[in-house]
């Protein structure tokens, strides 16, 4: 785990369509200094300002949302999620509409777009919220519960009442890095075909195709291409939670079993953990330069490294 904040090196741009707001909108990702946090920069309300935190979570049907009484943001999970993948603390996310971009309907745009920007360290050290307690959440059959542990370890699992198989059940065992992100990353949105009609007459999916979601109907996937991988249900709503839970403020050291979670209960999930301070705030220290010892040089005799 790192020890120092992180932001990206240089300004980076991109746009693309709202998945459910199905509005054009450009974005313009900001280096920040350290103690920023992630800051969103609606542009188009005169430069008003919300901040990635949990006191700010609203309206989480479907998507996770951003507001703080006089300016909100949309569908932010996937980006949150990359940037707890790649350790970015503080960043400014500037946007002209009121939704990000659903891109491909995964975070993997966004880990092409940081690979390709950097992430530099800066001099603040990082905070880490680690969690001091067991905190559980349920609802309707639907349980998280959070437990202390040294690192973010997510155990998932996901079920429908479905004929598609695939969907039915799947699990996955995920314990957070980049490397492993990387992995989950390329999973897609998904929802269920008798769904569309009903979302977009609630004023939502307007934006949604198969373009960027996977769609399922009786029998199995629209999507011509197929899954990305066998488990990218489990997959992305693991990859929805780990945005979700970056909302926090700070990145969270617990054990995490999640069972038929949505964006709803990972909220209701980091809302009680803040409300309660149920977590301690720690520093990681740079680990120790190894001892200078004694090696063997060219001659066989022992020399002083």
């Amino acid at each position: 785990m790192e020890v120092y904040q992180k932001t990206i090196k240089k300004e980076v741009k991109f746009s693309g369509i709202g998945l459910h707001t199905g509005k054009k909108v450009n974005v313009k990702l900001v280096p920040a200094m350290a103690n920023t946090g992630i800051v969103f920069v609606r542009e188009d309300l005169n430069g008003k300002e919300v901040k990635a935190s949990p006191e700010n979570l609203s309206r989480l049907f479907y998507a996770t949302n951003l507001s703080n009484g006089e300016v909100s943001v949309q569908t932010v999970e996937h980006l949150m999620a990359a940037l707890s993948a790649f350790g970015i603390d503080n960043l400014y996310v500037y946007l002209d509409s009121e939704e990000l971009p659903i891109l491909d309907g995964s975070s993997a745009p966004y880990i092409y777009l940081f690979e390709e920007t950097g992430v530099k360290e800066l001099k603040a050290k990082k905070r880490y919220a680690k969690l001091k307690r067991t905190v559980i959440v349920e609802y309707e059959g639907k349980r998280i519960k959070a437990e202390p542990h040294e690192e973010l370890v997510i155990d998932n699992t996901i079920s429908f009442d479905h004929t598609y198989r695939k969907v039915r059940f799947q699990r996955l065992v995920y314990r957070h890095s980049l490397e492993n992100f990387k992995e989950i990353a390329r999973a897609r949105t998904f929802c269920f075909y008798h769904e569309v009609e009903a979302l977009r007459a609630a004023g939502l999916a307007r934006g949604g195709s198969l373009d960027n979601a996977v769609v399922i109907d009786d029998y199995g996937i629209l999507n011509e291409g197929g899954l990305r991988m066998e488990n990218e249900f489990v997959a992305h709503k693991t990859l929805d939670l780990v945005g979700d839970l970056y909302i926090l403020g700070y990145p969270l050291l617990a054990r995490i079993t999640a069972y038929k979670t949505g964006h709803a209960l990972n909220a209701a999930l980091v809302k009680r953990i803040y409300a309660e301070r149920a977590f301690e705030i720690v520093e990681l220290e740079e680990p120790e330069a190894p001892e200078k010892g004694l090696s063997l040089g060219e001659d066989g005799l022992p020399a002083v490294n």
